[in-house]
């Protein structure tokens, strides 16, 4: 067994349903599973999630936090702050690594969206929202809301409100009884879902190395299978440079 200092992987999706508490057992299977498969020390790794932003980076300013796991939105907003190194391409449980966001609104609305609200999970970043639907008017009131299904049917019944969808989301859309009702205005290409990310030089390459290994291996053990289930994760895979260089582009570009 390796003998490394003790490592946290934080793990930061703001916006989407789970607490901190209840995500915390899978959170120990997953750091069970991984110090194995870099042979580490027992107790060598810790995971633990955050369900606020405020929450993510309160955890992410302590020194042990050298690992994050994060959704594109909060990746591309504190890659620069964190000086956030991208390592790899995260595959969610049920879907693939790249996802289109989709912004939509009820079928009958008006040619510009001038005085509607604009909500997503992804709402704690208007940047990121323009990003993926720079098509959006500036006088939009962006927000954050995890209550998609709700804020859709508003919308189909001709609430002045769109709704900027992740893959998944977008994916669901189509088996809802309102489906009918609702209009497609503006698809992003395709980004990464989430990320795996080192901060600050914390872990130095050959630290990196071996857990690298570990997590493109994850998949490959039962038990850790069962881990990945827990936090809604199929495995890691090689960054898509290509797609987060598009990524980074758009958030750039946004305002």
């Amino acid at each position: 067994m390796l003998a490394l200092a003790a490592a946290t992987l934080v793990v930061c999706a703001p916006g989407y349903p789970g607490s901190t508490e209840e995500a915390q057992p899978a959170m120990d299977a997953l750091a069970r599973s991984l110090a194995k498969a870099a042979q580490l020390a027992e107790g060598s790794l810790a995971a633990l999630y955050e369900e606020t932003e405020p929450g993510c980076m309160r955890r992410l300013a302590q020194e042990e936090s050298s690992l994050l796991l994060a959704t594109l939105p909060f990746f591309l907003v504190h890659e620069q702050e964190l000086r956030l190194v991208a390592r790899l391409s995260a595959m969610p449980q049920g879907g693939e690594m790249l996802e289109r966001w989709t912004l939509v609104t009820g079928k009958e609305h008006p040619p510009s969206l001038d005085g509607y609200t604009v909500e997503s999970s992804a709402g704690y970043s208007k940047r990121f929202v323009r990003a993926m639907a720079p098509k959006l008017p500036g006088r939009v009131e962006i927000q954050q809301s995890s209550a998609v299904l709700s804020a859709l049917k508003r919308s189909a019944n001709g609430e002045k409100l769109a709704v900027l969808l992740d893959g998944s989301q977008a994916a669901a859309m189509a088996k809802l009884p309102f489906a009918g009702s609702l209009a497609v205005l503006e698809t992003s290409p395709p980004m990464p879902v989430a990320l795996i990310a080192t901060l600050r030089k914390r872990i130095d390459d050959r630290r990196w190395n071996t857990l690298e290994t570990a997590f493109l291996r994850l998949a490959e053990d039962r038990a850790a299978r069962e881990a990945l289930d827990g936090v809604r994760m199929a495995g890691f895979q090689p960054l898509d440079d290509k797609a987060l260089a598009a990524a980074r582009t758009a958030y750039r570009r946004a305002r």
